[in-house]
């Protein structure tokens, strides 16, 4: 016999299920613009993948895509902050 007593089912039991959704086809969602991490090629292009991580359409390297996402906001930073030196 077990050391715990309950008068109630277990959670899994008593729980409502949800009835099952069909498979639709999921649609791009959701780009977002991203830079290579690759010092030679620094390509910018927009990524409509569910991954973590992508490949570069230009030098096919992988890169992350949350580190390709700071690069790109990075380097606009500081292409703007040049842009005000420069005046």
């Amino acid at each position: 016999m077990s050391s715990y007593k309950s008068k109630r089912l277990p959670r899994s039991a008593r729980r409502s299920r949800k009835p099952l959704q069909e498979n639709w086809i999921r649609g791009p969602g959701r780009g977002s613009m991203i830079k290579c991490t690759y010092m030679k090629c620094s390509y910018e292009w927009e990524y409509f993948g569910r991954r973590k991580w992508a490949q570069c359409p230009a030098c096919h390297s992988v890169v992350r895509v949350a580190l390709a996402k700071k690069n790109l906001v990075y380097h606009q930073r500081a292409m703007n902050s040049n842009e005000f030196k420069n005046e």
